[in-house]
């Protein structure tokens, strides 16, 4: 199983075989993801995906799967080149028991990238499906996340960004995030 993240790809140009996931309203919590807007698409075994290196301005890259989509209707990319990465081995050691309790999923955590079209190609790649954009946001800006964000801040060029399944984000969500990131500076 197979996910195909991309950016500068409209929907109605997915080759066949993929099936949108994710598409909607995006807002980056970290470095910006200067891409385009990003969507995420259930890749089929055997899909054509050469057809991508021909959009102009496409991003695209494939990463296993874990898991089926559920009906979350909020995700969350997590992209990072790697700069240390023996220092992130305890982030992705206790990541999963904090953000369980915020209604996550892993749909692909930490597989093998696959670069398709574009310069940028994550060293790590994880997609997460949340309830809604709200468990989210208070995730990744909690008390119990914080000392695990800054061994990911460290050992990573990070990229997280957080999207609608469809649609806009709630506006609370995007209150929420402008926030704490306007606290933040």
């Amino acid at each position: 199983m197979q996910y195909l993240v991309a950016s500068g790809v409209p929907p109605t140009q997915l080759p066949p075989g993929c099936h949108l996931v994710a598409g909607g309203e995006m807002v980056s919590f970290e470095e910006p993801w200067s891409f385009g807007d990003p969507l995420i698409a259930r890749v089929d075994d055997g899909a054509d995906l050469s057809v991508l290196k021909s959009i102009v301005g496409a991003s695209a890259f494939l990463v296993e799967g874990i898991l089926e989509p559920g009906t979350g209707q909020a995700y969350a990319i997590g992209a990072h080149l790697m700069r240390d990465p023996e220092g992130f081995k305890p982030y992705a050691a206790g990541v999963p028991d904090v953000i369980k309790n915020y209604g996550c999923r892993y749909i692909a955590r930490g597989g093998t990238v696959t670069p398709l079209a574009g310069s940028f190609v994550p060293d790590r790649a994880v997609l997460m499906e949340f309830p809604a954009a709200d468990e989210a946001v208070a995730f990744y800006f909690s008390d119990a996340y914080a000392p695990l964000l800054k061994i990911r801040l460290r050992t990573t060029d990070p990229r997280f960004v957080l999207m609608a399944r469809n649609g806009a984000l709630p506006d609370s969500a995007r209150q929420a995030i402008a926030g704490k990131l306007q606290a933040r500076r």
